[in-house]
């Protein structure tokens, strides 16, 4: 015999399945570049408690990502030339009049001195604060446990992808352009790389009250009609056998998206079809040539050690260990990372080109992926002394190396 009232039975079950099945939601979501287990041992420590700092960081950057936006490529004043507010349009930052021609035109290349037209097309950097909102927010959502987060992630989404008057048009034909010699280039699919993580925020919010059936399937077809334009398109072709960072983050964005849309076969090709190229990037030594010719070259390296990551953990998902594979030369990604790594340390001057401020934390996110791959405890010392320099939450910040270690 029941010692509650039949309406409390219910109630206490209802409260029962509520919490297994928000348990096994997140039990049952597999990340792709995202360390599920590395987030599952940081959400075991930080709980929701306020008291860490990080956590206080985290609330701050999702407060303000609360009064951001929302995005849309519908916010610039100049059309592109197809006359559709809806494509994507931005500018080749590097590219500047040339002093020598009453009208400028053809523009010239100063590598690494961004001409400040860059900033009259809005796109870019809509696009940019759009997935650094959606990341906090995410993120917030799942350490916080606070709705609010997840509900305005899902109101940027729905803004910049899929509603019809502020959507964007799956496409970057017009991203890059060159004033006087081209409307848009294969370049320009680096305007997009933040994509990569966009699967692991969409499983990431799919746990939310306010997530919608409806809105993960317009999701998928956008996502399939762009990466639909990245395989056929001529920019997307040119993009793929680039040669440098442009080509890694091609294959690290590209990767994580067929995955997502449960594209197995083409992961797989994709993926065998950019090991050659992206491997061969790093020398025996661990430099990266085509990143050291640049004019901030350490930028550059470490960026490209990032996409090649990515594109590792990618690969993991189809049965392919990048980790642990050595070029014909005898680069490795280990070797890349060792020799950034040497870097760090203030004694060592880094003796490339550098017309800008070399600023170490660009690699914290490398140190501690790398760490976690290679169980390399000099990797997350060194990174976790960064933590005070870095500006955004990191859910690596909240893990000490043996949480981490695999």
């Amino acid at each position: 015999m029941s010692f509650y009232p039949k309406n409390q039975i219910t109630l206490i079950i209802t409260l029962v399945f509520v919490l297994i099945s928000s348990d096994l939601l997140w039990a049952q979501k597999e990340f792709i570049l995202w360390e599920g287990a590395v987030l599952n041992q940081a959400k075991k420590k930080s709980g929701t408690s306020m008291a860490m700092p990080e956590m206080r960081k985290l609330e701050n950057e999702a407060e303000m990502a609360l009064k951001s936006g929302p995005f849309s490529v519908v916010h610039k004043k100049q059309l592109p030339p197809s006359g559709d507010i809806h494509d994507y349009t931005s500018m080749g930052p590097y590219w500047w009049p040339d002093p020598e021609k009453e009208d400028g035109l053809p523009y010239i290349r100063r590598d690494g001195e961004i001409n400040p037209e860059f900033y009259d097309y809005k796109d870019h950097d809509e696009f940019g604060a759009l997935m650094k909102s959606l990341n906090t927010l995410s993120k917030a959502y799942y350490f916080l446990e606070n709705e609010q987060y997840a509900q305005y992630a899902i109101r940027l989404i729905k803004t910049w992808f899929l509603d019809s008057e502020t959507r964007m048009n799956p496409n970057l034909n017009y991203a890059q352009r060159i004033p006087g010699r081209t409307e848009g280039r294969g370049i320009g699919i680096i305007d997009t790389r933040r994509m990569a993580v966009l699967p692991d925020v969409l499983k990431m919010l799919s746990a939310s009250e306010h997530w919608e059936v409806s809105m993960e399937k317009g999701m998928k077809d956008w996502l399939a009609a762009y990466v639909s334009w990245l395989v056929n398109s001529k920019h997307g072709k040119d993009e793929a056998v680039h040669g440098n960072n442009h080509t890694t983050w091609y294959f690290a964005q590209i990767i994580p998206l067929t995955i997502y849309l449960d594209q197995s076969d083409r992961a797989d090709s994709l993926a065998k079809a950019g090991l050659p190229l992206i491997l061969e990037m790093i020398e025996k030594d661990g430099s990266q040539p085509a990143e050291l010719a640049r004019t901030i070259s350490w930028n550059y390296s470490s960026m490209n050690l990032l996409a090649i990551m990515y594109f590792a953990q990618a690969c993991e998902k189809v049965g392919i260990n990048l980790w642990d594979a050595v070029n014909e030369k005898g680069g490795s990604i280990a070797k890349g990372m060792d020799f950034l790594f040497q870097y760090t340390k203030t004694k060592n001057d880094w003796p490339f080109k550098q017309i800008k401020p070399l600023n170490p934390v660009l690699i914290k996110d490398q140190l501690n992926i790398a760490a976690y791959k290679y169980g390399n405890k000099k990797y997350k010392k060194v990174a976790d002394q960064m933590i005070s320099e870095s500006t955004e939450f990191s859910y690596w910040d909240l893990v000490n190396f043996k949480q981490i270690s695999k």
